[in-house]
């Protein structure tokens, strides 16, 4: 009589592939979540800078059109815009370097702005605006 082998279980070498093909896909699994993390980051910050500089852009081109701009300056941080006679609009947030080309702007009826603003947080993301303001009047 032929004994009959009880195949119902696994063997250990079928248990150490599956184990390992499980451990292969964990790690690409893993590894695109944190490279999709990482992005969504960068997409946010990159998000936060256009907001930043579309503020900055209109508010200039609101003072310019109802004001008289006497300078725009970047200094420790902090982009100011001053018109009129003593009065100043600050724009600073602790994460944003604002780089503004050239760092003082006397600004007349027609002028360049050009403003690069880059993350502190997130070296790899910044933002630049380039446009001119005129003033009709």
């Amino acid at each position: 009589m032929a004994k009959r082998l009880n195949e119902k279980g696994i063997t250990l070498v079928e248990l150490l592939a599956a184990l390992a093909l499980f451990g292969i896909i964990s790690v690409l699994i893993w590894n695109f979540f944190f490279h999709a993390l990482n992005f969504n980051e960068r997409e946010v910050t990159k998000n936060q800078l256009q907001q930043e500089a579309n503020l900055i852009v209109n508010t200039i081109q609101q003072l310019h059109t109802k004001s008289k701009i006497t300078s725009i300056t970047n200094a420790n941080d902090t982009l100011t815009v001053n018109y009129d006679v003593n009065k100043h609009e600050d724009f600073h947030k602790k994460n944003i370097l604002y780089i503004l080309e050239p760092s003082t702007i006397i600004p007349s009826k027609e002028f360049k702005f050009k403003l690069t603003l880059e993350s502190l947080t997130n070296d790899s993301v910044k933002f630049q605006v380039e446009t001119t303001f005129s003033k009709l009047k």
